[in-house]
Parts: structure tokens; sequence; C-alpha cells
């Protein structure tokens, strides 16, 4: 565990990380001076843990509000992406409560979700004519809205989740509310969170050219998720893919287009030994400058002085 040093009697109590304390304790390099480098075989991650999830699928029909047929004459397929889940919170919104005598359970209840597709067109032979920013109402509250239906896409769903850790909140002039976060494609929304996630998962059923709407299917997912710190075994960094551009020309700059990828290389320094007279000098192996070293301080390394090799 980390260490405390405090000083004399007034003198304020300093508390030392765990790296620090264990790097100074077994005589190695001090980490506060020079980083340490190379492959750990076990990592520090702190990382996000998925506690419990539940999924339902909902499907309904909507209008694409463009005569396809007059517009894209030539389309025949089509794909969809969620782009974002709008909704609101509170009644005829977004519930989240605790279950009562059950502390670490909350009921969710979704209702009134404004799914935004990228709906793709594509011709018979997969070309792109168009994307297309379609919203569609799932779990409509009134069920007089035109997606609504009983059995496919109803008014609303209630989930109860195991969230041990609790939720997010939304906070609002000092008053704060359960938050349900959404899973998308925005910038703003490509990320999760601590607390409940929600995010969709979209099928094209069918696409009707002749009446213009789009039947999809959505998985909605609801997860609660939190931070934790793991320790994990390490095989090492990756290893990133190089592009190479292929030409006859042999340049300097042709030679290092073709060549490996730059990588910061610079190795932590040996510390303790005293090397050289402290001018800024170095020698290598054929010992051309004239540095004086003796054997014990070959190949030890400080910030202006260096010797590989045995200098007489």
């Amino acid at each position: 565990m980390a260490k405390c040093k405090s000083g004399k009697c007034g003198c304020q109590t300093r508390i030392v990380s765990n790296a620090v304390q264990n790097m100074c304790c077994n005589k190695c390099f001090d980490v506060c001076a020079v980083p340490e480098c190379g492959s750990p075989s076990v990592l520090s991650l702190y990382a996000p843990l998925i506690y419990d999830e539940i999924g339902i699928n909902l499907c309904t029909t909507f209008d694409l509000d463009v005569d396809i047929s007059a517009v894209y004459p030539t389309a025949t397929k089509a794909s969809v992406q969620v782009v974002d889940i709008a909704y609101t919170y509170g009644e005829g919104g977004i519930e989240i409560d605790a279950l009562p005598g059950r502390p670490n359970c909350y009921s969710v209840t979704l209702t009134n979700l404004t799914v935004m597709f990228a709906v793709n067109i594509y011709d018979d032979s997969c070309r792109l004519l168009t994307t297309l920013n379609v919203p569609a109402a799932y779990l409509p509250s009134e069920i007089t809205a035109p997606t609504y239906d009983e059995d496919t896409n109803p008014a609303s769903v209630v989930l109860e989740i195991f969230a041990p850790y609790g939720v997010s909140y939304n906070e609002a002039a000092g008053v704060y509310t359960p938050a349900l976060n959404n899973i998308g494609f925005l910038s703003t929304n490509n990320y999760i969170r601590q607390g409940l996630n929600l995010y969709a998962i979209p099928k094209v059923l069918d696409f009707d050219i002749t009446e213009d709407t789009l039947t999809v299917g959505l998985t909605v997912v609801l997860q609660s998720l939190y931070f934790a710190g793991y320790r994990v075994s390490s095989a090492g960094k990756i290893n990133t893919p190089k592009g190479s551009i292929i030409s006859p020309e042999d340049t300097d700059c042709m030679r290092f287009v073709a060549g490996d990828l730059l990588n910061l290389s610079i190795k932590p320094l040996d510390l303790g030994t005293e090397v050289g007279n402290g001018d800024a000098t170095s020698c290598d192996s054929g010992c051309t400058t004239g540095l004086s070293c003796d054997n014990e301080m070959s190949c030890n390394l400080s910030l202006f002085n260096s010797c590989d090799g045995n200098c007489e």
C-alpha cells in the first residue's frame, strides 16, 4: 500500500504512491526522474464492466417521406443505422426508480423513443444512391400513433436491471434526477457512461418502394455499467499495419515512404554512476573523440555523455 512520509512535528504529511515507493526500496532507477519503458507482463487497467443487461425486440413500419420510385427509380435495396435515440424524462417519458425493498435493482420505463435512422438506398448493383435521415417513433405513448402496435411496438415497456453501484444523475438548478445514457453515433453521444446505458441495433425487414415505407426491427439493449480497476496479462504492444506506396523511383523520400514506421525509441537511463567529466561530449565504440572512460563506466549513459565500448 502507499506509504506516508512525515518529517518533524508540524511538517506536512507526504503520501507516496506504490510505484515511487517500490522503485526506491528496490534500489532501481527513480521513476520520478526517468519513466519506465518496455513491455510489462501485467497491466493495470481501469475498464468499463457490464454488471447486467437486458434487451427487447421492437418492430414498426414508417414513411420515408420521399417518392422513391420518382426520385430514385433504380432503387431496390436499403440498409439502416441508428444515429441517435431522443427521449424525455418524467411522465410520458423515461422513468428510473429504485425497487422498494430491493436496493440493488431498478425499474426503467421506456416510452416515446424517437429513433433517428441513417437510411442508405442502393440500386440492384449495390451502388449507393443516397442517404436519408429519417426519424421513427418506437414505444409511442399514444395508441393512436401511426407506428403503434400492441404486439410489436407497444406504448411502453418496463425493464428491471441489477445496478449495485447506483445510477448516474442529470443536474439542473441544483436538482438531481436519475439519468439514462444513450450510446449513439453522434459526436456528442458515441461513448459509454458509468451507470445505465441504452443502445439499439436495427435490421431492415421490408423496403416498399411503391408505398415509400421501411419496416425496421429494432433490438433495444439496457445495460448497467461501472468502471473498475483490473490486473490483466499483457501480450505486448500492438503493431500498427503500414500501407506502402509502390514506385520505381529510388530517392531518399521514396526509401523513407517504403521503409518502417518511425517509433519513439529513446531508452531510460542507467542512473547512479557518474560518467566522464560532465562535458557535452560523446564517444563511440571506436573511441575517435578521445573521451577518457574506465571499463566500469562503459555502456553507462548520462544526459550529456555516453560510452558504448571500452575507451582508453
